[in-house]
């Protein structure tokens, strides 16, 4: 009799033991959870395969260099002003051609900026993944991530 005591005493702890690690993972998967969602925000790319993003993140990258390219250009093409050409007809040819340079400078460079968010989002969402992890792996890491 002795041992079955015993017995029923270790198999009770047993199943105290296991429902309060049930109880912990069940809280820290909660609370990983919630760190994850405050910290996500908008995902635009979260459909998309790992390698997909990374291909996508390349030709913007490659896309961007050419941008800047145009950029560049359109910084050069940029003229001094004279301050009085001599004639209206002259100061209003002025003021077109650095209305139209000024024009292609911003149109540039808010392209130039437009890669530049595209590819921070892309990296933003590669290291999401990689922090938290995808699929079944997503689910252990807030499971048992402190």
């Amino acid at each position: 009799m002795p041992n079955r005591n015993q017995a029923g005493r270790a198999t009770g702890s047993l199943i105290l033991l296991l429902l309060m690690l049930g109880v912990a993972a069940g809280w820290n998967y909660h609370r990983n959870w919630q760190l994850e969602e405050a910290t996500e925000g908008a995902r635009p790319y979260q459909s998309y395969a790992v390698d997909d993003l990374k291909a996508l993140r390349e030709a913007y990258a490659s896309e961007l260099h050419g941008v800047r390219a145009e950029f560049d250009s359109a910084k050069r093409n940029r003229t001094r002003s004279v301050r009085d050409v001599g004639s209206i007809a002259g100061n209003i040819e002025q003021f077109k051609e650095t209305t139209r340079v000024s024009t292609a400078i911003r149109i540039a460079a808010a392209g130039v900026t437009e890669r530049e968010e595209q590819i921070s989002a892309l990296e933003r969402e590669i290291e999401a993944r990689a922090r938290f992890g995808e699929g079944l792996g997503r689910h252990l890491k807030r499971l048992t991530a402190i």
